[in-house]
């Protein structure tokens, strides 16, 4: 089970990102999605809006497997 620490993604060095108007609404979807898991976990909806938002902005699209496996290797670099 992969360690998830609840921060924002600046805070491990990640530049937050919006992403293209395209992607909006696959962002907010993501948010959604994995809000539940991460919600468990200490993360608040504002961290997981900025994790989601910047995933989508990087990656284009991906379901919360991978979501959750992008944001664990960016806080274990």
């Amino acid at each position: 089970m992969m360690k998830l620490t609840p921060e924002h993604p600046h805070d491990v060095g990640v530049e937050e990102q919006t992403p293209d108007q395209s992607h909006i609404e696959g962002a907010e979807l993501l948010t959604n999605e994995a809000r539940h898991i991460l919600r468990s976990r200490g993360f608040t909806d504002r961290e997981i809006e900025e994790w989601a938002w910047t995933y989508i902005a990087d990656e284009r699209s991906g379901d919360v497997g991978s979501f959750l496996d992008w944001i664990d290797a960016r806080e274990h670099r």
